[in-house]
C-alpha cells in the first residue's frame, strides 16, 4: 500500500491508486471505533436504553432551520497513532460523553470495499455511573453534536452500519438470543 500512487490528499484522507489500477480512499489514522453505551431502563432487567450521538454527516449534509442535519450513531472516533482499538474506545467515550468505562468487544467490520478502514465495535453498561463533563474540542462540528438516550430498539432504525451490526450483536448478548 505504501507504494500506491497518491492521486489526491488532505490532512485527513488520501485517494490512492494501486499498481493494479484500483482506486481507494485511505483515511489518515485509518481504523476507527464505535462504542455502544447501555443503561438498564425500567423495572424489567432485560430493558435497556442506548446512548446515541447525533453528529454532522460528512457527505451530502443538509441544513435544517439554519443548522446542519445531525446523523444518529454510537460514540465513534479514529485511533490515534500507536493507540490500540480498546484504548481509543475508552478515550472517545470519555471525550464525547464524560463516562469513564471499561469496554467489552463486539467484533469488527470492514467499513467498505473502497476504503482501508476497519471499525472495532465495543459496548459498556453505564447503569448507575455518573459521567464527568464531556471534553469537547471547541470546534463548531463538535459543539452541534449531542447525546441522547433512546430505547435499545432505536438502533434497528438507524442507517449507520455500525448501529445495524451492533443492534444484532448486542441483542444476542443482552437478551440471550441464539
Amino acid at each position: 500500500m505504501d507504494t500506491d500512487r497518491v492521486i489526491f490528499s488532505t490532512q485527513w484522507i488520501a485517494v490512492r491508486e494501486s499498481s493494479q489500477g484500483f482506486q481507494y480512499l485511505e483515511r489518515n489514522g485509518k481504523d476507527s471505533v464505535a462504542v455502544f453505551l447501555l443503561r438498564k431502563s425500567g423495572e424489567n432487567p432485560a430493558q435497556y436504553d442506548v446512548l446515541i450521538r447525533h453528529q454532522h454527516l460528512c457527505i451530502d449534509n443538509q441544513e435544517v432551520n439554519g443548522r446542519l442535519k445531525l446523523f444518529p450513531c454510537p460514540i465513534t472516533g479514529a485511533l490515534d497513532e500507536g493507540e490500540s482499538p480498546e484504548e481509543a474506545a475508552i478515550r472517545e467515550v470519555f471525550e464525547e460523553t464524560g463516562y469513564r468505562v471499561q469496554v467489552l468487544p463486539l467484533g469488527k467490520y470492514v467499513v467498505g470495499t473502497q476504503v482501508n478502514e476497519v471499525c472495532y465495535l465495543y459496548y459498556a453498561d453505564v447503569t448507575g455511573i455518573v459521567p464527568d463533563e464531556a471534553q469537547e474540542d471547541g470546534t463548531y462540528l463538535e459543539s452541534i453534536g449531542r447525546n441522547e438516550w433512546h430505547p435499545f430498539n432505536y438502533l434497528e432504525m438507524c442507517e449507520y452500519s455500525a448501529c445495524q451490526i451492533g443492534f444484532f450483536k448486542l441483542r444476542k448478548i443482552l437478551f440471550q438470543e441464539s
